[in-house]
């Protein structure tokens, strides 16, 4: 990723990344946001900077968007993995909350059952006998679960979690909770010369989100020496870009796969085939059967659909995309044995003619870490 130019997004007002449902403008339509947004609506705000536009450029890379607080720190989605350990005379959290990090006395991982624990050994899945059960990590004498760190993990915390340096890892100092809030936007379109709404599509409400003050967004791409205001995701909302003078994924750099790793990280939302030769996408990619012993993840992102294409000629069309499920980022793969060679990116049944796009947008991209 060294080729890359990297940039800093900061949002001049709410943003709105709709998501895959259906929508109708109505009574009692609301509009939901992705957030953060999938990389290709990114890299087309990045890329609305280079001249000209309209070129159809096919060398272009990008990676990301991730978020960037004041102080230039770049945080990633935590590992779906992570779980933390407090006193027993603490109050005791259920496993999904979010712990209080004054109760936590360490972090541990979820993981695969033991391949020969006779607790664990009849229950398997039904399609890969390999796909073990995950289980939670054998608790020391005073010791109880306090649940989950928060959602948020600083990307030097994701260096030590790859290396399984899990007792360096702080809940107070290395997470963070989501930097952003909803904000409900209702339109009401009135009848010309008349003071009453509209019967066909005259009200609806889209759910945007606004990040807080001093974040913003990070994504690379290899151009150099953009600057201006771009347009980023529906309803015309802006940020502004501001390119940074060093590479702040640098950190990451050790861990895209060299040797002996057997534990996979999503760090971008990727695509993953559930069946051979059919559009069904879910958690992990049916390549994977005879390899994967655990998997942790969480519920796809759907996206794609029905949208609007603005033609060259200016006329806007409706236009159609893909609807997929996206593996979300933070999710974890265990594998039996480590892969020759390592997987770069999680890119199950992307069809021939789309994959380079995909892959030069860095979806699913992978990072290697010890279980």
């Amino acid at each position: 990723m060294n080729q890359l130019n990297w940039y800093r997004l900061d949002p001049i007002d709410v943003l709105l990344f709709r998501d895959a449902r259906p929508f109708q403008p109505g009574e009692g339509s609301w509009a939901k946001s992705i957030f953060p947004p999938l990389p290709i609506t990114v890299f087309q705000a990045l890329r609305s900077l280079c001249a000209p536009y309209t070129e159809r450029r096919h060398d272009l890379e990008f990676l990301g968007p991730f978020f960037i607080d004041l102080h230039n720190q770049v945080w990633v989605a935590t590992p779906k993995d992570l779980i933390c350990i407090g006193n027993h005379n603490a109050d005791k959290a259920d496993i999904n909350d979010i712990a209080d990090p004054a109760k936590v006395k360490r972090l541990a991982r979820i993981q695969p059952a033991p391949k020969d624990d006779p607790a664990w050994m009849y229950l398997c899945h039904p399609l890969s006998c390999k796909l073990r059960p995950i289980v939670e990590p054998t608790l020391g004498n005073n010791e109880q679960l306090q649940g989950r760190p928060q959602p948020l993990m600083r990307l030097d915390a994701l260096a030590l979690y790859l290396q399984g340096k899990l007792d360096q890892l702080s809940a107070k100092d290395h997470f963070h909770g989501v930097p952003w809030s909803r904000q409900v936007l209702p339109h009401i379109y009135l009848e010309e010369q008349r003071r009453t709404v509209r019967e066909d599509g005259g009200y609806f409400t889209e759910v945007a989100n606004r990040l807080e003050p001093g974040w913003g967004f990070v994504a690379g791409i290899n151009v150099p020496n953009l600057e201006g205001v771009v347009r980023i995701g529906g309803e015309g909302h802006q940020a502004q870009v501001y390119a940074l003078k060093t590479n702040p994924l640098a950190v990451l750099e050790p861990f895209y796969g060299q040797g002996a790793e057997t534990l996979a990280y999503v760090l971008t939302p990727g695509l993953a085939q559930v069946v051979e030769e059919a559009p069904i996408y879910g958690l992990y990619p049916w390549e994977w059967r005879d390899q994967l012993v655990g998997v942790v993840g969480d519920r796809p992102l759907l996206a794609g659909g029905l949208s609007t294409v603005t033609r060259r000629s200016g006329q806007i069309q409706l236009g159609y995309s893909a609807q997929r499920a996206y593996v979300t980022a933070g999710t974890l793969y265990h594998f039996e044995a480590p892969p020759h060679p390592h997987p770069q990116q999680l890119l199950s049944g992307v069809a021939a003619k789309a994959r380079p796009t995909f892959e030069k947008l860095h979806y699913g991209q992978l990072l290697w870490g010890s279980a």
